[in-house]
């Protein structure tokens, strides 16, 4: 083959040799779309976490959704469920630095409230979690198709300052420009060294099961140049 029917077959293949270069996108706001929430279990029942804020930025190549990276922040201060007492009973558990505080051996909360500054005070405000990479499962048609697309990803949780590896299977859709991306996990509070104090309720004690299932729906929209 001659040198110039080598550099055209060259300039034939070269769209299908390109790599599609990363591209940043910004974690939705919850009023633009972004959901997580948490289910605890408790010995009567369960309790819904919501979270309000949710912020973060992650890289991505949205032809071959590889080559992942990025951070998905959730301030505690940002997670509520039905208010009151509950609730800062939850970020006693997420946010205080045990080994200054009085708590676990005793609750610290004055009513719905933690002391804004000393040792019982909140030490680990956010909550992390890192994606380090991403390996599509499924044909990448079925996104120009407007069905999801199963992904495993490498992440790392960060909660009360502990980070724990883990793996995530996640599912990418399409939303025009932006992606969806929807997990579900089972968080060990033991793998994070969390601790949550029963409390009494009339003459029953009410526990926090070991696990904690969270559930996401982030919205990934293409950052602002």
């Amino acid at each position: 083959m001659g040198s110039r029917s080598r550099w055209l077959l060259l300039c034939a293949l070269a769209p299908s040799l390109a790599v599609a270069e990363p591209r940043a996108y910004r974690v939705a706001s919850v009023s633009e779309g972004s959901k997580a929430e948490a289910v605890v279990s408790y010995s009567l029942g369960t309790h819904l976490q919501t979270a309000q804020e949710i912020h973060g930025q992650l890289m991505l190549d949205p032809t071959t959704l590889a080559s992942a990276s990025g951070t998905v922040v959730l301030p505690i201060a940002g997670i509520h469920g039905d208010g009151g007492t509950r609730d800062c009973h939850m970020r006693e558990a997420l946010g205080i630095d045990y080994a200054r505080s009085r708590f676990p051996q005793e609750h610290v909360c004055d009513g719905d409230r933690l002391p804004a500054t000393g040792p019982d005070s909140i030490a680990f405000p956010e909550i992390r979690l890192e994606v380090l990479s991403a390996k599509p499962l499924d044909d990448l048609a079925l996104l120009e198709a407007g069905k999801p697309v199963r992904v495993e990803v490498e992440a790392r949780w960060t909660i009360h300052g502990v980070t724990h590896s883990t793996r995530e299977l996640t599912r990418a859709l399409r939303d025009g420009a932006a992606f969806h991306v929807r997990g579900r996990s089972a968080v060990e509070l033991a793998d994070h060294h969390v601790v949550v104090k029963a409390t009494k309720v009339l003459f029953s004690e009410i526990k926090v099961a070991d696990a904690v299932t969270v559930t996401y729906d982030l919205r990934l929209v293409p950052a602002s140049p």
